[in-house]
């Protein structure tokens, strides 16, 4: 993990391309676009946000990263159930 902490930033690539997921077609270059920016709370809301941009049910693929390293949703979580289990005692 690459010092995840309640203050940092990460970055959130998706996209709904079939071909990026593995079926036939052309892949897109998504994982070189420069993505959306956000907290880290912010990114752990992020999956549930896009389905509410894009509408639930529809395929698509998330990656999260924090300074070029790729973190994951997990990680994310993790970050900020410890911040707040230390802000309780």
């Amino acid at each position: 993990m690459s010092n995840l902490n309640t203050r940092s930033r990460i970055t959130v690539r998706w996209t709904t391309n079939p071909a990026d997921m593995g079926y036939d077609g052309t892949p897109s270059n998504w994982l070189t676009e420069s993505g959306e920016t956000m907290g880290i709370r912010a990114a752990l809301d992020f999956e549930h946000s896009l389905s509410q941009r894009i509408g639930q049910g529809t395929y698509r693929k998330i990656q999260y990263t924090h300074n070029g390293t790729v973190v994951t949703r997990d990680q994310i979580q993790t970050v900020i159930a410890d911040a707040e289990y230390r802000d309780r005692f």
